[in-house]
């Protein structure tokens, strides 16, 4: 659908290239009330729970998004972690 349910990033720094990869699994949607997500002027966004219609368990869904992520472009050996907000910060450059 036209929905927004995640968003892809990338950046070049200084020589430096910084990718991420989010999706809206469970959340408030009040918050992008206030926005526009990506400057997607007049779309909507959306939960994969909302989408699913039913509750799904984070650790699921991550184990699911990474398995799909790494069949697609031909890894073998990814494994997923979860960072806390301080991990974050450390393994971030910026």
């Amino acid at each position: 659908g036209d929905k927004k349910l995640g968003a892809v990033g990338v950046q070049i720094s200084q020589g430096i290239a910084s990718h991420g990869l989010a999706m809206n699994h469970s959340l408030s949607l009040d918050w992008f009330d206030r926005i526009v997500p990506c400057g997607l002027e007049g779309r909507a966004v959306t939960t994969l729970e909302r989408e699913c219609g039913t509750r799904l368990e984070h650790e699921a869904v991550q184990a699911r998004l990474v398995e799909c992520f790494a069949r697609r472009f031909g890894y073998d050996d990814v494994h997923a972690r979860r960072l806390d907000t301080e991990s974050w910060r450390d393994a971030s450059i910026f």
